[in-house]
């Protein structure tokens, strides 16, 4: 896996259920979410934007993101 930082893009890697948010979709962390006794693997807080307009943020594991380059 690679090492992500604080406001650096990803994109979705899967779509994320109950949103609009779908696969390919791109998003900026804003929180590392550190795994604890009700989630398991680590995740991050992204913030979902669309023509520059923040959408909505919302929290995924991190298996469920791609790093962009």
């Amino acid at each position: 896996m690679q090492t992500v930082q604080l406001f650096q893009q990803v994109k979705l890697s899967r779509d994320i259920p109950n949103t609009i948010f779908k696969q390919g979709d791109r998003g900026t962390i804003v929180e590392f979410l550190p795994p604890n006794e009700q989630q398991p693997e680590a995740g991050y807080l992204l913030e979902m934007f669309a023509n520059n307009e923040t959408l909505d943020v919302i929290a995924v594991p991190v298996s469920w993101t791609t790093p962009i380059n």
